[in-house]
């Protein structure tokens, strides 16, 4: 069975044509989300005046990139923005997590939607952004460093085993669950060559189980987002309706309506977001709420006071400060991960050696107030992973330019050793950030 004949028994012809032809003939779209504790929108539109705002997701913006390419820019490497699909983005607008929230993302890579929880949470409560794929969660964990976010586990885990762990545990939780991936047509040619209605089948009856583990999971009172990237009615309302079927006192929550979503009369509080209707690539979102009352997990900090010198130097006395499997992290409130295989836990500040070396995560978390701003010709060189001349006295600094940090030095004899992550490090054109 093709794609376009697998929509006919669930979507009227016009609609299905209409979207063809966006998928066809459309101009793809491209957006980023705004990282304001790094940069201002007023800053941020000051510099880029002919972007423009997300129709709904405050501090997003749309693109053209045959003026700028963000993914090479030196703010995408300092974490200024994250690139994601304007449509995607809905997910987390939707779900909207709060300060004090427990979140999970349990498929997260490459971590979009965890690192807008962590955003919208302004780096408060705890995002566990998890995802079954040990090579995805690793690359997941270098995009949550390089967004300097204080908030998020980054674990790999499959829940099947371990989600009686977590019964009751987490106040809102994301299942970007995955699919057939249709709507990565216009994107992606090889999407669309892959495409098997026997995968749609399959990958429905996956949702389902992934559904069930997260709801187990939810909190009474606690709100679960769907989402896939999917136009196919079996992954999207069919798994919704079927796990409905086993969980029938699940509340679906009715989204807000607009012209530009498209609603199933089969579950009318769902959206699709369309490409021919919306901006982006298409998302299809539903949100379940978990029958009760919502009781918030309190907020809990380990203190460390051996290490309380470095901790109160950067300011993060107030924050759980714990050593993990040899590392010390420092994370908004304790969580308890003694089930879950972790990447990360909130900030790495360093690794138990002799010498404690702070990390490019501490760097690109803190605010420049802790820096030492350098020349363009010393940030070059940084950039670069050159050695530079300094007047600061021998030991570690961290160093900025232009307002946003982009590490640490080590000052030895007037020389500053570089200790910008070898895999970042490349020659800087600013004309090219412009």
């Amino acid at each position: 069975m093709d794609f376009r004949t697998s929509l006919v028994p669930y979507f009227p012809e016009k609609d299905i044509d209409s979207l063809l032809a966006s998928i066809d003939h459309g101009t793809r779209s491209h957006a980023l989300l705004l990282n304001t504790k790094k940069m201002s929108d007023e800053e941020f539109l000051r510099r880029y005046p002919d972007v423009q705002k997300h129709p709904y997701v405050p501090h997003a913006y749309l693109y053209d990139p045959s003026i700028h390419d963000f993914g090479k820019n030196i703010l995408y490497d300092n974490g200024v923005f994250s690139i994601q699909d304007a449509a995607a983005m809905m997910v987390t607008y939707f779900l909207n997590p709060e300060e004090d929230d427990v979140v999970l993302d349990m498929c997260a890579a490459p971590g979009g939607k965890a690192i807008g929880a962590s955003l919208h949470m302004n780096d408060k409560g705890v995002v566990i952004a998890n995802d079954i794929s040990y090579p995805r969660a690793k690359n997941m964990s270098q995009n949550i460093e390089r967004m300097g976010r204080g908030n998020i586990i980054c674990a790999s885990n499959d829940f099947i085993f371990s989600y009686v762990h977590f019964q009751d545990t987490f106040d809102k939780i994301i299942v970007d669950a995955p699919c057939s991936g249709s709507m990565m047509f216009r994107k992606d040619e090889k999407a669309r060559a892959d495409w098997d209605y026997k995968k749609v089948k399959s990958n429905a009856r996956k949702q389902i189980e992934l559904l069930g583990l997260a709801y187990k999971m939810l909190k009474p009172g606690g709100t679960l987002a769907y989402s896939t990237c999917s136009f196919s009615y079996e992954e999207d309302i069919g798994t919704i309706k079927t796990f409905l079927l086993k969980s029938p006192e699940a509340i679906p929550v009715k989204l807000e309506d607009d012209p530009s979503f498209y609603h199933h009369p089969d579950l009318p509080e769902a959206v699709f977001l369309w490409p021919d209707r919306f901006v982006g690539e298409g998302q299809f979102i539903a949100l379940l709420r978990k029958p009760g009352t919502l009781e918030k997990t309190p907020k809990k900090v380990v203190q460390n006071l051996k290490y309380e010198r470095f901790l109160s130097d950067y300011g993060l006395e107030e924050r759980s400060n714990e050593i993990m499997r040899g590392k010390f992290y420092s994370l908004y409130q304790s969580f308890d991960v003694s089930h879950l295989n972790i990447l990360r836990y909130g900030v790495k500040l360093f690794e138990m050696r002799d010498i404690f070396i702070p990390d490019h995560h501490l760097a690109h978390f803190l605010t420049p107030n802790y820096s030492l701003p350098v020349s363009f010709h010393d940030a070059q060189a940084y950039i670069a992973g050159e050695t530079f001349e300094t007047n600061q006295p021998d030991g570690f600094h961290l160093i900025s330019y232009d307002h946003q940090n982009l590490g640490f030095i080590k000052a030895v004899n007037g020389i500053a050793k570089n200790h910008y992550p070898k895999g970042l490090r490349r020659k800087w054109d600013p004309d090219f950030d412009r």
